[in-house]
């Protein structure tokens, strides 16, 4: 039998000096039904013609501006003609069986509809970046084992609660049933977000630790930047009130300002990463930007809480089992905040 198409999809943004290495690897992948498109968010550099020059092969979309990463994600998906679909930044290197390590599990867990690369720092192969997801009670999540040393502590293949969209691999018709990335996200917690609505079909997610990827983390935006902040805190607080059972909802202020000291701890004796912002940044306008989120979330409730009956008709599971999973794959709050500490 002709193995599965996987749709790979790259959302390119002003990326054209990471382009050859990305599209490089995924076109010597040992994995041969592969459709590979980009999805280019209006760049300004030549990252099209330069597609276009070395690899005419490739499908490119062009939108005419920068849709962001969940919308850019959802035109390509809408395109593609895989079975899989897996979904890659434009600022990686993806190991030559990253596919077929993925695919081989997935053909054997028909049960489970995402799956989670082993992803490695660019810089520093042998730094991990993310074993899948976890997640904080007020729905901030961070990669499993970030900025760890990889001593094959993560070399089991195991159930996980999300993958990282920098690579991973969703069956397509989970991702439609889903709903989609939120584009109202523009850019980051949307692969948080449609994790959590795919779980809610009560299908699950699988670490694979033989697909490795390498990534230049950030290598596209800032690392810290206040744009960053104001959609990281803005998507997190529109995920939760979309997909959190009450309880959760309820209680999620608590752990938010639990957080908020810690940064401020952080800041105070420079850890990592509030350190970083404060040198970069005026914390100044931190308080202004976090009255601009909770504003524009109040002039857009009305449009979260419909999507949020949009999921809770979906919703095949109870919700003890969210709860659980909460409990099963927590992050704790030092972990999140002052993360440079436990990196050894």
């Amino acid at each position: 039998m002709r193995d599965p198409i996987v749709s790979v999809i790259i959302v390119n943004w002003n990326g054209e000096r990471y382009l050859e290495r990305c599209l490089t690897s995924v076109k010597k992948q040992t994995y041969q039904e592969i459709e590979l498109i980009v999805v280019d968010n209006g760049s300004s550099d030549d990252s099209v013609e330069f597609i276009k020059r070395n690899y005419p092969e490739i499908q490119i979309i062009k939108n005419k501006r920068n849709l962001g990463f969940a919308e850019g994600n959802n035109i390509g998906i809408k395109a593609s003609r895989g079975k899989y679909i897996a979904t890659l930044n434009n600022d990686t290197i993806a190991a030559p069986d990253w596919i077929e390590s993925l695919v081989n599990v997935a053909e054997k867990r028909k049960d489970i509809a995402m799956f989670a690369s082993k992803i490695l720092s660019h810089n520093y192969w042998n730094l991990m970046e993310s074993a899948g997801m976890l997640i904080y009670p007020d729905g901030i999540a961070r990669c499993r084992g970030y900025l760890k040393v990889d001593r094959g502590q993560y070399d089991k293949v195991e159930e996980i609660l999300l993958p990282s969209a920098c690579a991973a691999l969703y069956r397509k018709d989970a991702v439609f049933a889903a709903g989609l990335f939120d584009k109202d996200y523009f850019a980051y917690c949307e692969d948080t977000d449609l994790g959590l609505r795919i779980r809610m079909l009560g299908l699950g997610c699988l670490y694979v630790p033989d697909a490795r990827v390498y990534h230049h983390y950030s290598g596209t935006s800032k690392d810290i930047s206040l744009f960053k902040v104001y959609l990281i805190e803005r998507n997190r607080l529109w995920m939760i009130i979309k997909t959190f059972p009450l309880s959760q909802l309820i209680l999620s202020p608590v752990y938010t300002l639990i957080r908020y000291l810690f940064y401020i701890y952080g800041a105070i004796l420079r850890i990592e990463p509030a350190s970083e912002f404060c040198r970069k940044e005026s914390i100044i306008k931190i308080p202004f930007i976090l009255l601009w989120i909770y504003t524009f979330t109040l002039l857009n409730l009305p449009k979260i809480i419909k999507k949020r009956f949009q999921v809770k008709r979906n919703k095949k599971i109870k919700d003890g089992d969210i709860i659980n999973w909460f409990r099963r794959y927590r992050i704790g709050v030092r972990e999140l905040t002052l993360y440079t500490e436990i990196s050894s």
